[in-house]
């Protein structure tokens, strides 16, 4: 993984060890404070890496402090879908209950004067997409993601209406719609003769009108799905479990949207070819053996093509407006010309 260093927020040199001996809220008194920059890009955040020395009893030596995101475009998806406070209140209220492994939350800052602070999992083994998925992780990826759908599939999510994003939320279509809007022409310049002109035809036709394609893939059974399932959200525990990190943009809609992203994002297009069906048959089997009935493999099938589509949206908002701090890594061809050439293989737009 080519590493992206990022600035320590500013806000991180007003808090001294007192304050992060209350925020903890153990026994253990801090001491001592140093943070460090983290070699990666957040997308909607600002994130260091805090050191802590202790006096006596001792606690985490190391936590991850994330703010709101500073720049103009970070303020305004914040402001417009409510990111930081969607994370927060997730890892306060939500995530005891959810049956997926997640960062242990230390504090739940306001995001602006106070951070978050949550639990570093530098031991694990960190996902890199740029590299891609093994047959092993994506089978337990799949599974945890099948466990999690089926908990809350076609009735109340934990945490109640209201809290989760919504794919029909004017102000989440409209923000998604103009951040795609932003990076197609880019994206043409990009891709042509990379991949067939129908299916960059589809997508520039398809761009402007954005909505219609969250309407579709929002048409059902819902439940609580990630909503940014990629292996750069995830690190692996020694024994393989999965830990989910980034729940800033976690959506009430279908369950195939999670699993369409992480497929179509994490595999080379010549090993997906082969590996996505039989994935995708495992995620429907494992719905099976926790309960969701009435949910047919073909409409399953069919539901997975066309959530594909919706994991073409990160990446080309990545070539426009969302390429914050530059993309050293490629992570935008990851995304796009790995999805892209899952859509055409799928005729992914005649799902519409």
């Amino acid at each position: 993984m080519t590493p992206i260093t990022t600035p320590i927020p500013a806000a991180l040199d007003r808090l001294d060890a007192e304050w992060f001996t209350t925020a903890l809220g153990s026994t253990a008194k801090v001491v001592a404070v140093t943070a460090e920059p983290l070699e990666v890009a957040g997308a909607a955040g600002e994130l260091a890496r805090v050191h802590l020395t202790y006096a006596e009893t001792e606690g985490p030596s190391s936590v991850i402090a994330k703010f709101r995101g500073s720049s103009e475009t970070q303020a305004a998806m914040d402001a417009a879908l409510g990111i930081f406070d969607r994370e927060r209140g997730f890892y306060r209220d939500v995530a005891p209950s959810v049956p997926v492994a997640t960062p242990r939350c230390y504090f739940a800052g306001d995001g602006t004067e106070e951070p978050m602070l949550l639990e570093d999992l530098r031991h694990l083994r960190m996902g890199d997409q740029i590299a891609g998925c093994d047959d092993a992780d994506a089978e337990r990826v799949v599974d945890v993601l099948a466990k999690l759908h089926a908990a809350s599939w076609d009735r109340p999510i934990p945490g109640g209406d209201g809290w989760a994003l919504s794919l029909r939320d004017p102000m989440f279509a409209g923000m998604l719609t103009q951040l795609i809007a932003s990076g197609v022409s880019a994206l043409a310049d990009r891709y042509t003769d990379r991949v067939p002109q129908r299916v960059l035809d589809a997508l520039l036709e398809t761009a402007p009108n954005w909505g219609e394609v969250l309407a579709a893939c929002d048409e059902g059974p819902r439940t609580l799905v990630h909503n940014d399932c990629r292996l750069d959200n995830l690190f692996f525990r020694q024994d393989g479990e999965p830990v989910f990190i980034d729940w800033q943009i976690v959506a009430h809609t279908r369950g195939t949207q999670d699993i369409a992203y992480f497929l179509s994002g994490n595999f080379r297009p010549e090993v997906l070819g082969s590996r996505w069906e039989g994935l995708l048959r495992r995620y429907h089997d494992r719905l099976q053996e926790y309960g969701v009935g009435a949910y047919g493999w073909d409409e399953c099938r069919r539901h997975y093509r066309q959530n594909v589509l919706y994991a073409l949206a990160p990446g080309v908002a990545m070539l426009g407006a969302m390429a914050i701090g530059g993309d050293e890594r490629g992570l935008a061809d990851a995304l796009v010309l790995r999805t892209l050439k899952h859509a055409d293989e799928l005729d992914s737009f005649a799902t519409l």
